[in-house]
């Protein structure tokens, strides 16, 4: 039997996801492009998942929370999978009545659980578009459109909102930049439970990983990530030749981009990690954690002291 042939968006066409997206328009297809570009660019986005990860567990604020939670240290492909298949409802279905909205909810009754600083909510909404384009633009396979940067921003803003944030992110990419390096200078800290959180992620990483990425791939991403995030994280800062090794794989692998469409007969990743936790299937109200009252969350003088 031959081998079907590679299709993008149902034609032969490897450049049918710009062209989609060079006929719409950003102010109201926001989420359409934002989801064409991530699909454009799915080879090196494994990198903005580590990041904003590592990013999340580097600032002592949040870390302390995520601690509280016991989920990433104990739960962690439940919590990964969860967060993974909130993010894709509200993706694939926006934030209108339906599934996409149900999920904004659940993630948002999640946060209100803790008490999450404004400035948290700012960081992690600017982080997501700022990387995603970042690592588009150092390793991806072709030049990213001011559409997709628009609409990045948009989408984002959308979601921060949806999800719990109080205030809206800034009003362009520049100044997105300009408080995320001010909160990155300023909130990222080591604390002993940062570098149990990052540990317990990169030991999972490598399940999340295409076959060919699972030997190289934590090592050749986490040389990608910001320094000042690994120092947080107490992780060892990589010297510049693997970094430079690093930035010649991601390349590669961003050569084989675009990805096709999956073909009916194809296995969805996501899908197949979902059934191993949840075998019965899962709804969006079962994502997540469920808390009947706020767990005490520590400062950082009972965090060192626990630990002491």
């Amino acid at each position: 039997m031959s081998k079907p042939r590679a299709r993008w968006l149902g034609t032969e066409d490897r450049y049918a996801r710009l062209r989609r997206i060079e006929s719409l328009e950003p102010e109201k297809d926001y989420r359409e492009i934002t989801a064409l570009f991530e699909s454009d660019f799915q080879s090196v986005m494994a990198l903005k998942a580590v990041t904003t990860n590592l990013m999340t567990y580097a600032a002592p604020r949040m870390s302390r929370i995520l601690t509280a939670s016991g989920q990433i240290e104990h739960h962690t492909a439940k919590r990964i999978v969860d967060t993974a298949l909130l993010q894709r409802s509200v993706m694939a279905h926006g934030l209108g009545a339906g599934e996409g909205r149900d999920a904004a909810r659940r993630i948002n009754a999640m946060h209100h659980a803790y008490e999450i600083h404004p400035d948290d909510y700012i960081a992690v909404g600017c982080d997501v578009p700022l990387m995603s384009l970042e690592i588009a633009d150092r390793f991806g396979w072709r030049p990213v459109t001011d559409a997709e940067r628009e609409s990045m921003r948009l989408y984002y803003s959308k979601e921060a909102r949806a999800v719990g944030s109080h205030q809206s992110l800034p009003a362009t990419l520049d100044e997105m930049r300009t408080v995320w390096e001010h909160y990155m200078n300023t909130q990222l800290a080591f604390e002993p439970q940062n570098q149990r959180l990052a540990e317990a992620f990169l030991d999972f990483l490598p399940t999340m990983l295409p076959p060919t990425l699972r030997r190289l791939g934590t090592p050749m991403l986490t040389a990608q990530v910001d320094a000042r995030i690994l120092r947080g994280c107490g992780l060892r800062v990589p010297s510049a030749a693997k970094k430079r090794l690093s930035t010649a794989l991601l390349r590669a692998f961003g050569k084989k981009d675009p990805v096709p469409d999956r073909a009916p007969d194809q296995p969805d990743r996501l899908n197949a990690f979902a059934k191993v936790i949840y075998p019965h299937g899962w709804t969006i109200d079962k994502l997540g954690t469920h808390l009947s009252q706020r767990p005490e969350v520590s400062s950082a003088a009972d965090g060192r002291a626990a630990n002491d």
